[in-house]
């Protein structure tokens, strides 16, 4: 037989593949070890994601024996804390205070209108300063009067941006209390009157119902006027002005001149107040916009059965109906009352859609008094982030609440005894608390 003819390539390929098994049975014994050396073990890596955000609260400064009713900002280092007596002092995040109130409307300010004993929900409401401030040096205050729930706007001195200029306070709108029994005297509850600007520029003021409480001494169920269900008072409500009284719509149902009223409104040109931006309240003591998308949170002050959060998300428009006083949170108000008061079954529910409470709990657990906090958008406290928060006035408990998908979650924060009436932040994203009648300031932290 012949032989094979020479192939150089076919040679080559063999040799390599030669040299490639020597390679790997030389690096097998390298690599090998004795069987009493144990071998390396390697671990999965595992991220615990951090539990829900907790409070803590510090004493910053005492201001006497007062009710703090708001912790605003400027947008810089101060805090304004006011008092319901009508004086605003300035306070500063390491507990100095300065040495003179920013500002005293004492001589403005009505306490006592149904005995000064029965006067914890009159007084300084709420303060916001201009979202353009110091360009814009005005600033709104609400609060109330011998017969009004009044919002008022005023201006920092030209001088001095530690002061208020005393000759420049403006009344911009105003409500007339109703009267609580025949003798003419007036309702000194559910006054609301925090002031919020929202990311649109647009201020945003809630109202309660004007009372009176329920039985106090009439007889009749809570919000006996139906405000709430009303569109021709600005009782019951969340309005939504312009401070600038030439941009918008002319005033309706208040002072002209003095502010206009958005194009987009929800009832404009109706029977009712041009600036009613939403209604069904009862006492929303403190709301909150959120800054990044401009979602509204409202804690709402229930009666005798139900603490709630309203929630309505910013780019819906106005027109949101949260049912006081047919519903207190979900219990059916208006159907417990059918027996004494069948009007109040027959005047709710026909052609209206209430918005209900995306949370709401029980007073049988000992709460009574829902205070709204904020919507946290600082990286001071990276848990907090886009995080709701509120506490309850009797018992001193917090929540966290955050939107998961269509979902809710709501957390417990911490358990305190104090006696918690207001919320506020600074531009940094420190966090502080109002005590009702002990006129302390704390400092919050989250852990």
């Amino acid at each position: 037989m012949a032989a094979s003819p020479f192939n150089p390539a076919r040679r080559l390929w063999l040799a390599l593949s030669l040299l490639a098994l020597v390679i790997i049975v030389a690096a097998s014994g390298a690599n090998a070890t004795d069987d009493a050396t144990p071998s390396k073990i390697y671990m999965p890596l595992v991220r615990v994601e951090p539990g829900p955000p907790q409070f803590e609260f510090t004493p910053l400064v005492d201001l006497g024996d007062l009710t703090i009713t708001d912790i605003a900002s400027a947008g810089d280092e101060r805090l304004f804390v006011a008092t319901r007596e009508g004086i605003v002092r300035i306070v500063y995040p390491d507990g100095r205070v300065a040495a003179e109130p920013f500002m005293n409307v004492r001589h403005l300010v009505q306490l006592g209108a149904d005995g000064n004993q029965n006067d914890f929900e009159q007084g300084f409401l709420g303060l916001a300063f201009h979202p353009d401030y110091p360009a814009n040096p005005n600033l709104y205050f609400a609060h109330t009067t011998p017969r009004t729930v009044t919002l008022t706007r005023a201006t920092v001195s030209a001088t001095d941006p530690n002061k208020v200029n005393p000759q420049s306070f403006q009344p911009l709108l105003l409500e007339y209390k109703p009267e609580k029994d025949e003798n003419g005297n007036l309702s000194a509850v559910h006054n609301a009157g925090d002031l919020t600007f929202g990311p649109d520029g647009y201020l945003y003021i809630p109202f309660g119902d004007g009372g009176p409480d329920p039985y106090d001494p009439w007889g009749v169920p809570g919000d006996p006027n139906n405000h709430a269900q009303r569109r021709d008072t600005l009782f019951g409500s969340v309005l939504r002005i312009d401070v600038n009284p030439t941009r918008g719509a002319p005033a309706d149902c208040d002072i002209a001149g003095r502010y206009s009223i958005p194009r987009d409104n929800p009832w404009m040109g109706d029977d009712g107040c041009d600036e009613l931006w939403m209604k069904g309240l009862r006492n929303p003591w403190r709301i909150a916009i959120d800054s990044l998308n401009g979602d509204m949170y409202l804690a709402d002050v229930g009666e005798w059965q139900r603490e709630e959060i309203n929630y309505w998300p910013g780019n819906a428009g106005g027109g949101a109906n949260f049912g006081w006083h047919c519903y207190e949170g979900t219990f059916n108000y208006a159907a417990s009352h059918e027996d004494t008061f069948p009007e109040m079954l027959e005047a709710c529910g026909q052609n209206t859609e209430y918005v209900p409470p995306v949370y709401e709990y029980s007073h049988s657990t000992g709460g009574c008094s829902v205070i709204g906090g904020v919507v946290y958008r600082h990286l001071k406290y990276p848990t907090l982030y886009g995080r709701y928060f509120f506490a309850d006035w009797c018992t001193g408990q917090l929540w966290t609440m955050v939107r998961q998908g269509n979902q809710w979650r709501v957390d417990p924060a911490g358990d305190t005894v104090l006696l918690i009436s207001t919320f506020g932040e600074d531009s940094s994203g420190g966090l502080y608390a109002g005590g009702y009648l002990d006129g302390t300031v704390y400092k919050v932290s989250v852990r």
